[in-house]
């Protein structure tokens, strides 16, 4: 009897297993064919957004398929994915970049009507990475930020700000020219320096500049210490990094 018992037993859990397996491979079969239908309707979706907006990349696939399947041999076919993926990558990139110049006016608007102009959303990295000028903590990112003076509205930040104690020395994050230090009520003691015709450093909020307009000054060496002139809620430099005349994200040039 108990060997019967046991008999039923396995037989019993040998089904419970086949079941479990089945339902595992229609689980599986399932799963598959839902993968197909996201990446079926990405890629159609994805084919309507590149037409809809007259992309090059759109056009540019369409007619190397067209002609890839009108020649006589395949061999001859000069279709590339490498310049595809390129020309999709430059359309996608125009499109962020917009994307992201009209969600910065939106958030701001209303709020300041004084953004410059000179503003690039776009990330830049340099062949060769400049240092972090001052020893300190990354307070204020570049970009829309709550005004630090005024809570309830938007203000657009040029550059990013490094909270330090006064008197902290400032390292110049790339070597150049200085082309111009000074004052103003916003920016404080600040110092200008050009690396090369595309690319310029500024440094605002210092405390003493010890450079002058027309010095050469290395990486890494001292130009000034941390303070609080200018428009501040305390001690820190504000650094901004432009390129081709457009103020960039700083954290992108720096180690």
């Amino acid at each position: 009897m108990e060997n019967k018992v046991k008999g039923i037993e396995t037989d019993v859990k040998k089904h419970n297993k086949t079941e479990d397996k089945k339902k595992y491979r229609k689980n599986c079969e399932n799963m598959y064919l839902y993968v197909q239908i996201v990446i079926s309707v990405i890629m159609v979706f994805s084919a309507f957004l590149l037409k809809g907006n007259n992309s090059n990349a759109f056009y540019a696939v369409r007619d190397d398929y067209k002609a890839f399947f009108t020649i006589g041999e395949i061999k001859e076919s000069n279709f590339s994915y490498n310049s595809f993926l390129e020309s999709l990558s430059d359309d996608i990139k125009e499109k962020y970049r917009a994307f992201t110049q009209t969600v910065a006016y939106l958030y701001g608007k209303g709020k300041n009507d004084t953004y410059p102009s000179d503003i690039s959303f776009e990330k830049y990295v340099p062949e060769e990475k400049g240092i972090k000028p001052v020893k300190g903590v990354l307070t204020s990112e570049f970009g829309i930020r709550t005004d630090p003076f005024n809570k309830k509205s938007k203000d657009l930040h040029t550059g990013i700000d490094i909270a330090a104690a006064k008197g902290t020395f400032i390292k110049a994050s790339f070597e150049g020219k200085v082309i111009e230090t000074g004052y103003t009520d916003v920016a404080g003691n600040y110092i200008k320096i050009e690396t090369n015709e595309n690319l310029h450093t500024f440094y605002g909020h210092t405390q003493f500049v010890f450079v002058k307009q027309g010095d050469y000054v290395l990486k890494g060496q001292v130009i000034a210490t941390v303070g609080d002139t200018g428009m501040v809620t305390g001690p820190h430099l504000h650094f901004e990094v432009l390129y081709d005349g457009n103020r960039v994200n700083p954290v992108y040039t720096i180690e």
